[in-house]
């Protein structure tokens, strides 16, 4: 017997294919299981560039707003006492403010590296 036949590839690649899948998903799970636990949730992200994220953090009753790139990770912002996000992230209302204006809200401006700052 020189090499498979084409049953026993076809099958073979099935069986790979059929594997991964139980793999992704069981890992998939334990994934979600450990970073749902503890007492630091991902309330919201938002894709802001090819590798490049803003996440809303919830941290036990704190709210933080934090970029990711592949630079790295950086605190943009701990957002205010008053900030209400469990509820109008669970319950969406119809009407959003656009992220651009929560952005201005909590961050502050930007500064130039000559000192300038960003309008």
């Amino acid at each position: 017997m020189e090499g498979l036949t084409l049953f026993q590839a076809a099958f073979t690649v099935l069986g790979v294919l059929l594997l991964a899948y139980y793999c992704s998903r069981l890992l998939g799970k334990q994934w979600v299981k450990s970073s749902a636990s503890g007492s630091m949730r991902v309330l919201e992200h938002i894709q802001v560039g090819q590798n490049q994220k803003i996440l809303l953090l919830q941290v036990r009753d704190a709210y933080y707003l934090v970029g990711v790139s592949q630079a790295g990770i950086r605190l943009l912002t701990k957002l205010d006492d008053d900030f209400q996000a469990a509820e109008e992230f669970q319950q969406p209302s119809a009407v959003q403010p656009p992220f651009r204006e929560l952005l201005e809200k909590y961050l502050p401006p930007h500064k130039n590296k000559g000192g300038d700052i960003d309008e």
